[in-house]
């Protein structure tokens, strides 16, 4: 019953999600461009000016998006969902919005490693965190039995650990002390040339989402068509 429950929790925040990987990934994907353009350029110092910017814009986004996290439970009622279902999507996602701030902040500190080519310390940290979070879910929800809203707290909570080790790496790491120069009230300025990038990019990512979307019918028809001759 518990797996039926979480995966009607999950189509509680699936729309919602979904427009974080619209919106939010295209934002870090700014990120990357940007960042990748100074690191080329060697305006290394710039980068770490275009990381904060990335996650003042991201810290917004995400507050609008705790409504929709707060509220998920109405929006399933209102979509026809039971009010047990609606109830307990709503616990949920609710345990899910600390997860969403750490996702905002870590996403652009992804893509500011990445585009410094920094890859295997953020596959080590990434693996690292998915194990431990393996153990603290089973823990949460089996052991002291809190059911969704520890399993919604336990995904939060690794998100976090996740963010902090990013953030660690990126302040005392060697390998960043050019490209990160210390947090700086520059941040602040130029934020609504960066924020139409930003937007520019999400459009894009939703088109590019979309057509591959539209094309698979097609592809699924020429995979059966090939199996069946």
């Amino acid at each position: 019953m518990i797996l039926v429950l979480i995966a009607f929790s999950i189509i509680c925040i699936f729309f919602t999600i979904a427009y974080i990987l619209l919106k939010q990934l295209g934002m870090a994907s700014a990120v990357q461009t940007v960042c990748g353009q100074a690191y080329g350029a060697k305006k290394l110092g710039a980068m770490s000016i275009i990381l904060q910017r990335a996650v003042i814009l991201h810290i917004g986004a995400a507050v609008i998006l705790s409504f929709l996290y707060w509220f998920s439970g109405d929006f399933l009622k209102a979509i026809g969902q039971s009010d047990s279902i609606a109830d307990k999507g709503q616990v949920f996602s609710r345990g899910l919005i600390p997860q969403l701030y750490a996702f905002t902040i870590s996403c652009p500190m992804q893509r500011f490693l990445q585009a410094q080519n920094i890859v295997n310390p953020l596959a080590y940290m990434s693996v690292g965190v998915f194990l431990f979070h393996i153990l603290l879910t089973w823990i949460v929800v089996y052991v002291l039995d809190y059911g969704l809203l520890g399993a919604a707290l336990s995904l939060s909570f690794s998100w976090w650990l996740l963010a902090l080790l990013i953030g660690l790496y990126i302040i005392f790491s060697p390998t960043c002390k050019e490209t990160w120069t210390g947090f700086s009230l520059k941040a602040f300025s130029g934020m609504w040339p960066y924020f139409k990038l930003t937007v520019s990019s999400a459009v894009m990512l939703w088109y590019d989402s979309m057509t591959v979307c539209q094309s698979l019918p097609s592809f699924n028809f020429y995979i059966h068509s090939f199996i069946h001759k």
